[in-house]
């Protein structure tokens, strides 16, 4: 009994030791205010003044999808239910300027210090504003910042309605929409982003305003894909849309062996020049798993149709390619998003990183997206060799994103901050991950990781450079080549905002030096920042 009893008592040491005295204060405060509302960090001295609320910081400390993340553990964690205590919650911060806080909504974002904080405020979303609320006409559905896209689907499934969202039920709400938001029905309708009616939003003076376009529309354009440098989403309004027949759709997975890679990537090549169906959509990823030393590779496409009937000629390119698995059929468009978990994988180390390429016409790209699979089988065997008793999971995503995306997203929202042309022709933004389970990797794997990635963006400009993608009118082809660089699949000092452009860069600069003034959001949180 006495050796846990010293343990508990060392821990409880040492988490005191390393929380300032200004972060226990402001938690202090928000307890005095709303003593419902935050939870002390369960090995810290005052663990006991919330030991019956301990599982909610634990379940905020832990769920995330990038494991490491839980490393960081907050001196306390704040969970609001409304503006008006995200509010008081600011006002507070701001009385202390040394706290640093995070903001958690669905904790999607690898990215460390993104989403979590050692030793400062944990704000978290989930599940005080965990609420997804239709419109009596079901028109528009009313978000909570805690929600994910399963909570969202969940809601509207049974009006045959649902959002531009996440393509994984997983996913958070704020978060992807900040980002921009790539979805399954993007061809039809934009990005998530184009689709959001208003925020409610809390400033860094406390201050609670709604972003639309008209009111605070400098703020509405930032809001939507310019990150989180501007204020505090609490809640946003969503456009609804009808979805298949009631709800049910055509899609699932379908899973190949390593040798119909090329097939599979000239057929992508295709689908992205030539597709015109927009209810249509894939999403290709090419895995390689490593344990032991050996190197594993396979591939699995996603695919969608809006719809219970694919015409022909729609994905004809891929039926033709012998599948190892399929669950492609007729199903409800909730079940399609919790494929493959639904995008949770947590208990593994994670980090990603994009790239942006032209898709360029089909002897060039289907060359070049091949050169690119062999070089990232060979990185990853070899990175395999390095570590013989850790488990890894590397991949690639080759995300479609033609003009016919970029003509919906103008025509559905207008301009937003990703800054993007139909004009410019069809890209591909490919989202790499790489998943570890060894925290003695944690150094090594994301640098290693992020040179592999480098390299492949490099073959691409020694070798492929300045050949127009497909559907091209203009533009710079040097520039539009390889931006914008997609924020939601961005790893940490990769220069996302200055991929929108010099004038959207500025334009966005000067949002929020407007909007933050003393730094509260650019010096004491996470996230993809501004050049000083």
């Amino acid at each position: 009994m006495l050796l846990p009893l010293l343990s508990t008592l060392l821990l409880w040491s040492l988490a005191d030791a390393a929380v300032s005295p200004d972060a226990k204060a402001v938690c202090s405060t928000l307890i005095a205010k709303y003593p419902k509302n935050l939870v002390w960090d369960t090995i810290g001295p005052n663990a006991g003044d919330t030991i019956t609320q301990a599982a909610a910081y634990n379940s905020a400390l832990f769920d995330y999808w990038n494991a490491a993340s839980a490393d960081n553990r907050p001196a306390c964690a704040f969970f609001p239910s409304n503006a008006e205590q995200v509010s008081f919650a600011v006002r507070t911060l701001n009385a202390y300027p040394s706290v640093k806080y995070a903001l958690k909504s669905g904790g999607h974002n690898p990215n460390l210090g993104y989403s979590s904080v050692k030793q400062g405020v944990l704000i978290a979303f989930r599940p005080n504003s965990q609420y997804a609320i239709p419109a009596p006409d079901g028109k528009t559905v009313e978000v909570g910042a805690g929600c994910k896209w399963e909570d969202v689907y969940e809601v509207l499934e049974p009006l045959g309605r649902t959002a531009v969202g996440g393509r994984l039920g997983d996913v958070g709400v704020t978060g992807f929409m900040l980002g921009g938001g790539l979805s399954y029905l993007s061809a039809q309708y934009g990005f998530g982003c184009d689709n959001v009616v208003e925020f409610e939003c809390v400033l860094a003076n406390g201050t609670i305003v709604t972003a639309s376009r008209d009111s605070h529309p400098d703020l509405f354009f930032a809001l939507r894909g310019g990150g989180n440098q501007y204020a505090i989403v609490t809640k946003m309004i969503l456009k609804t849309y009808e979805i298949g027949d009631h709800g049910s759709i055509w899609g699932g997975v379908r899973t190949y062996g390593a040798d119909q890679h090329s097939k599979i990537l000239s057929a992508i090549a295709r689908f992205t020049a030539n597709n015109t169906d927009p209810k249509a959509a894939i999403i290709p990823n090419f895995n390689y798993f490593a344990a032991v030393g050996v190197n594993l590779p396979g591939a699995l496409v996603f695919f969608f149709y809006d719809g219970t009937k694919v015409p022909p000629g729609v994905f004809d390119d891929f039926n033709s390619i012998l599948s190892l698995s399929d669950t492609t059929k007729v199903k409800k468009y909730t079940v399609l998003t919790q494929e493959v978990l639904g995008g949770d994988m947590k208990g593994m180390r994670f980090q990603i990183r994009e790239n942006t390429f032209p898709n360029m016409p089909e002897k060039d790209m289907t060359a070049f997206l091949n050169d690119h699979y062999k070089k990232m089988l060979k990185g990853s065997s070899e990175r395999a060799l390095q570590d013989l008793l850790d488990f890894r999971l590397m991949s690639f995503a080759v995300q479609p994103m033609p003009r016919g995306i970029v003509k919906a997203s103008r025509d559905t929202g207008g301009p937003n901050a990703l800054s993007m042309e139909p004009e410019q022709g069809d890209r591909v933004w490919v989202e790499y991950d790489v998943a570890w389970l060894s925290p003695l990797c944690d150094q090594r794997c994301p640098k290693s990781f992020e040179t592999l990635v480098q390299s492949v963006h490099d073959l691409h400009v020694e070798n492929y450079s300045g050949i127009p993608p497909t559907n091209y009118k203009e533009g710079d082809v040097d520039f539009i080549s390889y931006n914008p660089i997609f924020m939601n699949d961005a790893m940490h000092g990769q220069d996302v905002l200055r991929s929108y452009g010099n004038a959207t860069y500025d334009r966005l600069k000067a949002t929020h030096e407007a909007y933050d003034p003393e730094g509260f959001f650019a010096e004491r949180q996470g996230g993809f920042k501004f050049s000083s």
